[in-house]
């Protein structure tokens, strides 16, 4: 979104607090309902012109690629539906990433690395398979983590 900031010469103007807020706005589109996007936007584009008609191309850009005429539709990119199911936080991913460079040394062959992947696949895969078979997971939350989630809501 900065790029096109950048690229369609409002940076100065970004500066101010009401086109900052309204950028913002944009930014935060996928996670309003896809009912209300675009009222949002109505009300985004209203609020960018009044201040300045140089963001007409701005305005233009994200409703040619994402709301009127949809280059990608709502389901691409809106993530509102999917809050809940999703993790919000990539910790997992990185916990992985700690795990199978533990696994495998730093200078490595071909070979090597392959292997470390594959146990580190058959590792996932069997608690994945026990975790189905159970019903449940086999690596309970912390009592924080918990605690957290349910503030957080």
């Amino acid at each position: 979104m900065y790029g096109k900031v950048k690229k369609y010469g409002l940076v100065k103007l970004a500066k101010q607090e009401n086109i900052r807020r309204q950028i913002a706005n944009i930014i935060s589109l996928p996670l309003v309902p896809k009912d209300q996007i675009n009222h949002c936007m109505e009300v985004i584009i209203d609020e960018l012109c009044n201040a300045d008609s140089k963001f007409d191309k701005l305005t233009d850009y994200i409703l040619n690629n994402y709301t009127e005429d949809a280059r990608f539709s709502f389901d691409m990119w809106n993530h509102f539906d999917s809050i809940d199911e999703r993790p919000r936080t990539n910790n997992h991913v990185e916990g992985y990433h700690r795990q199978l460079n533990a696994r495998v040394r730093t200078n490595l062959d071909l070979w090597t690395w392959t292997d470390g992947v594959r146990s580190s696949e058959e590792s996932v895969m069997y608690r994945y398979e026990q975790e189905q078979a159970q019903k449940r997971t086999t690596r309970p939350r912390k009592i924080k983590n918990i605690r957290d989630d349910l503030s957080l809501n």
